[in-house]
């Protein structure tokens, strides 16, 4: 690689790491709108990480083209090995924080999971309470037996 194609690979990666920062920011703004938000405010925060998402995707893939094209299928610490001394901390600076903030994304995404998660079991729970007591024994006389609990799925109108 001549030296503009390497400035040209250290943009590249400075991008991808800018944008990497980005999806981290917009995933941590989810989780706060999954713990403090409205239904509006989720929503939003989920267009924002899917926007981000594709923005890194687009960096990454120019990356690793630049990368596949130049190295073929070396690893990315292998080829800012070999980058010219002038660009080399630069080069490996942009690498430690891709690695750090890829490492704070999964953290972010497995708590985002889990509050969703703990989300839809509360909404079931909330459900089975609702089932058990519309058919709940009131203790007056049923001529034809108690009803059973229901275990069918609930169906709630919007005008309720």
């Amino acid at each position: 690689m001549s030296g503009g194609s390497w400035q040209a690979f250290a943009d590249a990666l400075e991008d991808e790491n800018r944008c990497l920062g980005e999806l981290g920011a917009a995933a941590l703004a989810m989780t706060s709108a999954l713990v403090f938000g409205s239904a509006a405010q989720i929503e939003a925060a989920d267009r924002s990480v899917d926007a981000r998402r594709i923005l890194h995707a687009q960096g990454h893939l120019r990356r690793s083209a630049m990368m596949k094209s130049g190295f073929g299928d070396l690893s990315l610490r292998a080829v800012c090995g070999y980058a010219p001394p002038p660009l080399r901390r630069a080069v490996f600076t942009s690498l430690r924080e891709l690695r750090v903030r890829g490492i704070a994304l999964k953290i972010t995404i497995a708590n985002n999971k889990a509050l969703i998660g703990a989300g839809l079991l509360r909404i079931a729970r909330t459900i089975a309470v609702m089932q058990k007591n519309m058919t709940e024994q009131t203790g007056t006389y049923h001529r034809r037996g108690t009803v059973a609990v229901s275990t069918g799925s609930l169906i709630v109108s919007r005008k309720a």
